[in-house]
């Protein structure tokens, strides 16, 4: 089943409300590159991520995708409540995951009879929505290389570790490509591309043995300048 314990909604429910769901609901598997949900899905579960991480997505009307988030362990996939349980967006295994899921109507009766966990849901979608808003901010007014900075730095605060290869630089520990963080800012390949290469010139990010380390004082430096 894993480690429910390890889901940051289920923090300081009563005991009752965590055997409910642990009782009540079951874990599978998702393979890297696998689909969770389509957008716009009926959806008869709400999901929780145990270990893995897994990929939220949007199409445009182009029919191209972009990366809204990168969901790591303990976190809850999709809302608890949704309308007419119809997923916004699509999911995907970003590696090889370990999922929870439990009925939507089970679920919901075990949030009526726990405010705790009720509060813990609406805090956790508030700061989701937060950071949609940084998101959107960072989106407009500013060029490529200053919207790759900053989400190059958001990255090492969330993926970031030292591991002595670099001064000054951190480590990001999740498995990137150029095309993925295309997709993650929503524009072309080729132009993600030039702008990590200013980055490389610009010292704010080195590429070796296959992954990204970044400067974090300058990530910030470079973005709000």
């Amino acid at each position: 089943m894993g480690n429910l314990s390890k889901i940051k909604v289920f923090e300081g429910i009563s005991k009752d409300s965590f055997e409910q769901i642990k009782n009540k609901g079951e874990s599978f598997t998702l393979d890297r590159n696998k689909c969770l949900y389509t957008d716009r899905q009926k959806l008869n579960y709400v999901y929780f991520l145990i270990s893995g991480k897994v990929t939220l997505l949007k199409q445009n009307e182009s029919g191209d995708s972009r990366v809204i988030f990168i969901l790591d362990e303990g976190d809850m996939i999709n809302q608890p409540i949704m309308r007419n349980n119809t997923s916004a967006v699509e999911c995907w295994g970003f590696e090889k995951s370990i999922i929870y899921r439990i009925e939507f109507s089970i679920f919901d009766d075990i949030m009526k009879n726990d405010y705790v966990l009720a509060r813990n849901c609406m805090e956790y979608m508030e700061k989701r929505i937060r950071r949609l808003y940084r998101q959107l901010k960072n989106s407009v007014s500013i060029n490529l290389d200053r919207k790759l900075a900053a989400k190059m730095y958001r990255l090492g605060l969330e993926y970031g570790i030292d591991d002595g290869k670099f001064d000054n630089f951190v480590l990001l520990d999740v498995g990137l490509s150029i095309t993925f963080l295309s997709k993650m800012l929503g524009c072309q390949r080729e132009s993600l591309s030039r702008a990590m290469k200013s980055l490389i010139q610009n010292k704010i990010v080195v590429y070796c043995e296959k992954s990204y380390y970044v400067n974090m004082e300058e990530a910030i430096k470079y973005f709000k300048q």
